[in-house]
């Protein structure tokens, strides 16, 4: 009998940084728009946008990477009892 439990941990660290990364995302975001009411001068507008968009890029780069590696970790785990079975012992 197979044991889902590892199955079971490794799927809730990928739903749980999703899920941190949607929150941050929209606090972020909600940050942006809050500064973005108060801008006087298009100068500030194009630095504000600019600092966002280059922070929310590095952000998204870096979680996907992070959430890409546990999907990664997850795959490799599933498919272990296949792949395993198909190798020259």
């Amino acid at each position: 009998m197979t044991d889902f439990s590892g199955f079971q941990q490794q799927l809730t660290a990928i739903t749980t940084a999703q899920t941190d990364f949607a929150k941050s995302s929209f606090e972020a975001s909600k940050a942006y728009f809050e500064k973005l009411a108060g801008v006087k001068s298009p100068d500030k507008f194009v630095e504000l946008t600019t600092e966002y968009a280059r922070s929310a890029q590095a952000t998204f780069v870096a979680e996907a990477t992070k959430i890409g590696d546990l999907y990664k970790t997850f795959a490799q785990e599933a498919f272990k009892p296949f792949t395993s079975s198909l190798l020259p012992k």
